[in-house]
């Protein structure tokens, strides 16, 4: 893939200026965090798509390290950490699985690799930051952590589908941009 390094550093750091500004909404607006969030982290799943893994990590990273200098609440750099980093890991088996596996096959692996990183990267969230998710009084609750496991896979198969349904309408629409 051939990029002038110069246009993708330019749309690159518009990008992480707007990662940056979706966190700090997160955090602004306490009742969306989960949400903007989600969106900032769906642009290092399309800066990977773009411009490659290269370009792709150094974007999550760049991103982490403006998340940390301008975000007020250190805690939700943990759930960009986990989003984004979900997003950088399943692009970039695709990649890799483009590479060395053909046909369906390399449907059926990335599917159950995208599920395991997910699976990892909730199971971390939950049980080692669930404010994220709910209020103190339900975490008192015995049963709490279990009934999220099937809420997390719910959640995953939608937070999938809306990367994938935004990543083509961005496509579609700024396709000469990319």
């Amino acid at each position: 893939m051939h990029v002038n390094k110069t246009k993708a550093l330019a749309v690159l750091g518009v990008m992480a200026a707007l990662s940056t500004v979706l966190t700090v909404l997160g955090t602004v607006i306490s009742v969306n965090t989960v949400f903007f969030t989600a969106a900032a982290a769906f642009l290092t799943g399309i800066a990977v798509c773009s411009y490659g893994m290269g370009y792709g990590t150094v974007f999550f990273f760049v991103c982490l390290l403006l998340d940390f200098i301008v975000n007020p609440n250190k805690l939700h750099l943990f759930l960009y950490l986990a989003l984004a980093g979900y997003l950088l890991l399943s692009e970039g088996s695709w990649l890799l699985l483009c590479r060395i596996v053909d046909g369906r096959k390399k449907i059926w692996l990335h599917g159950g690799f995208r599920f395991i990183i997910f699976a990892l990267l909730y199971l971390f969230l939950l049980y080692l930051f669930p404010q994220f998710f709910v209020s103190d009084t339900l975490l008192a609750k015995p049963w709490f952590k279990i009934a999220m496991i099937p809420f997390g896979i719910l959640v995953w198969i939608v937070y999938d589908l809306a990367y994938f349904t935004v990543r083509k309408i961005l496509y579609e629409k700024f396709s000469r941009l990319f």
